[in-house]
This record gives structure tokens, C-alpha cells and sequence, in this order.
């Protein structure tokens, strides 16, 4: 038994020749759950916003879904109404192969804007696509939905509750054109136990926002973005009780495996060697913790600076006094790793130099600062940015 198994849902995937006719990678993806699962999820914040996002916006709020069509490399993005039509095309199509109704098929995109989608190629792989739904293909489907990840990004908590065995699990795909707001993502969560559907779609946006809306490769926010939680799709799934233990560990989980699929895909970020945690406390309050770290984390100076080891902490400072948040820079302190370099606003005596430099070459650090003007505290996790990144995007359509 694949340890990804979850009750009352399959999974297939397929190659469907989407960004290049003569490939045969895993490119197009289906998960469906035995019934309606209740469903919830968020979306870009992206004005601009694919033809498959619509669709999910209308699903995600009747709270009940039964199907996942996944593709990349096409976004289906900035198409007109013709990109609309063919992504509804393809989920009746779905729906029909399934037997199950149109409206419970959700879409989601992900790769290049602007390209029509080769519906004909997609359409021609639906049937295969369905009848090789099994529960043990969890990993192929993570498999398809990759664009320039290198690896899929796959987590899993199980927990024992009252009403029996928890089981949460999670696949995404991202690695750059990210930033909060979401990243460029798709993530799909699956639990086992049935949810109702106010508690859940509560729960998951808490969970979101400490998660995925606290990482950023690039600064630039996806026209695709989607996040989606399935709950109870067996016949045989138990309630989620309503008591303070079980939900508290829900939640724990949840935001768990969101948590660890947001760092893989820091970690797996275009071109990335490094995964930094820029940490900012002593705010007058979480809004502006947030902002300052941001501001930190998406500073192309300072993340070259990552890229290079060099501790340059008037990068850092300077991302920080430009975020649009009060503070007295004569009062703030300054770590790099567990080296502090700046104290009260002065710098550091002494060979901080060296020491901070060989933080820098971990391949996993922290960035640290005191604003001193509050007790709000708040962490976003970044990358390094490196000539490899731009290599990957200078050559992203061909």
C-alpha cells in the first residue's frame, strides 16, 4: 500500500503532449474522490486570472467538488472566452468519462500565459485518463502537475482522533514566478474525515495564510494560483467531532502539511541554493511584522547578496526602512544565523565579519530583526537568487 493512499480517492496521470506535441511526460493529472467531497479553496489575487481559476472560483463556492483536472504547461491564461470554453470542454468531458455531474470537475492550469490549450491532444487522453484511476497513483499525479520544479513536493500527517485515524495529504507544484498572495502554485490537500464545510474553509484559510502566503522566490504573483482542500470522499468516512482535542489537532495537521509543502517549494526554487527564514519582531503588529519581512525577503539586492554569501547588512537594513513601516533605525538589532551584527543601531566591533559569512554558507539560515517598537513578530521564507534563475526564465516559452 502507498503510504500517500487515502481513503475514497484515486488518482491517474497521464502525458498529453501539452507544451510539446512529441513529449511524453506525465502532464495532465485527474483525482476524483468516490463521492462529493466537500471542497474549499483560494485563489489568485492576481487581476489578471486564467480561464481555469474562474471555473474554480464558481465550484469552491457551492463548497462541494468530486473531481481535479490538473495539466502543465499550458496556464490557459489571458485566452478570451475560447479559453474559458475549452477549459469547460474538458471537464464535461471528465464529468461524462466519470459519470458524475459537470459541475463537480474543477480545472486547474499551470505553465506558459497566453497559449490556447491543445484541447484535441487533452481530450484524446480523458478516457485513458479515467481508466487508470487507482488509489496507489498519488505520486504520478504529483508527478504531472511539475513545470520547472525539479522534484514533486508531497506531505502527509496522520494523527489519532476520537473518531478514529486522521489522514492528511498533500501534493504541490511551484518553484518560481512566486511570491505571498499566494505563490506560483497548485496544491491539493486531501483528509480523509469528513469536514463540514464553514469549519473547514475557516481552518484552511488560516492555514493558508501562515503557509503558503508566508513564502516568495521572485516577488511576482501568478495568474493561476489555487489552492484546494477535499474532504470525505469515501463513503465510509468518518465526521470530524466537535470537540476542542480533535479540532485543535486538525488544525495542527493541516497547517502542517501546508507548511512543509511551502518550504519545498522555497527550497525547490528556480535556480535556488539557499533557503532563508527572514524573521521580524518587535512590531507594533503582525501587518507590519509581515510587511518589513517581505519587503526583506523580495529585495533582489538582498537576495543576490544571499546568492553571493556576503553579509551585507546595510541590504538588509535598507530593505527594511523602504517597507513603509515606522521604526527608530537607531534602536533596531540585526542577526545573521546566531551572529549579531548590528546592536541599538550601531554595528557590531569585532570579526562578525567572518563568522556571519559562514552562516551564509549553510545551506539553510535565518535573517533576524529587533524593530523595537512592539511585540508582533513574523517570519516569511525565501531563496537565494542566482544566475540559474534567470537562465530558466530567459528560456521558460521555448
Amino acid at each position: 500500500m502507498d503510504k500517500f493512499e487515502i481513503e475514497g480517492f484515486r488518482f491517474s496521470a497521464v502525458g498529453a503532449g501539452i507544451k510539446h506535441a512529441d513529449s511524453d511526460r506525465l502532464d495532465l493529472a485527474l483525482i476524483a474522490s468516490e463521492r462529493p467531497a466537500t471542497t474549499v479553496g483560494v485563489t489568485t489575487t492576481n487581476l489578471v486570472c486564467a480561464a481555469p481559476v474562474t471555473i474554480t472560483r464558481g465550484c469552491l463556492q457551492r463548497g462541494i467538488a468530486q473531481a481535479l483536472l490538473i495539466n502543465s504547461g499550458n496556464a490557459n491564461a489571458y485566452t478570451g472566452d475560447s479559453g474559458l470554453a475549452n477549459a469547460l470542454f474538458l471537464t464535461k468531458s471528465v464529468a461524462d468519462s466519470l459519470g458524475i455531474a459537470h459541475e463537480l470537475v474543477v480545472p486547474m492550469s499551470t505553465g506558459v500565459i497566453g497559449q490556447p490549450l491543445p484541447v484535441d491532444r487533452m481530450n484524446a487522453k480523458i478516457s485513458e485518463l479515467t481508466r487508470l484511476m487507482n488509489p496507489s497513483s498519488f505520486m504520478d499525479a504529483a508527478s504531472a502537475i511539475l513545470t520547472t520544479d525539479t522534484t514533486p513536493k508531497t506531505a502527509l500527517v496522520e494523527k489519532p482522533l476520537s473518531n478514529g485515524p486522521l489522514k492528511i495529504a498533500g501534493m504541490a507544484k511551484g518553484a518560481g514566478m512566486m511570491a505571498p498572495n499566494m505563490a506560483t502554485m497548485l496544491a491539493v490537500v486531501l483528509v480523509n474525515m469528513s469536514v463540514e464545510e464553514s469549519y473547514l474553509r475557516k481552518v484552511f484559510a488560516q492555514a493558508n495564510d501562515l503557509t503558503f502566503n508566508r513564502i516568495t522566490v521572485d516577488g511576482d504573483t501568478s495568474t493561476n494560483d489555487t489552492a484546494i482542500i477535499m474532504s470525505g470522499g469515501s463513503n465510509q468516512s468518518k465526521a470530524l467531532l466537535d470537540n476542542d482535542m480533535d479540532r485543535n489537532l486538525f488544525s495542527q495537521g493541516l497547517t502542517s502539511v501546508c507548511a512543509d509543502l511551502a518550504r519545498q517549494i522555497v527550497k525547490d526554487g528556480e535556480g535556488a541554493t539557499k533557503v532563508v527564514e527572514v524573521r521580524v519582531f518587535g512590531a507594533p503588529d503582525e501587518f507590519s511584522a509581515v510587511r518589513v519581512s517581505r519587503r526583506i525577503a523580495e529585495s533582489p539586492l538582498v537576495k543576490t547578496a544571499f546568492h553571493g554569501e556576503d553579509p551585507n547588512w546595510g541590504r538588509i537594513i535598507c530593505a527594511a526602512g523602504s517597507a513603509g513601516v515606522k521604526f527608530d533605525p537607531s534602536k533596531i538589532d540585526l542577526w545573521i544565523g546566531s551572529v549579531q551584527i548590528v546592536k541599538s543601531g550601531n554595528l557590531i566591533a569585532g570579526e562578525w565579519e567572518a563568522q556571519a559569512k559562514q552562516e551564509m554558507r549553510l545551506p539553510e539560515f535565518s535573517i533576524s530583526i529587533d524593530l523595537k517598537t512592539g511585540l508582533a513578530h513574523a517570519t516569511i521564507l525565501t531563496c537565494d537568487l542566482s544566475e540559474e534563475y534567470v537562465a530558466i526564465n530567459a528560456d521558460y516559452r521555448s
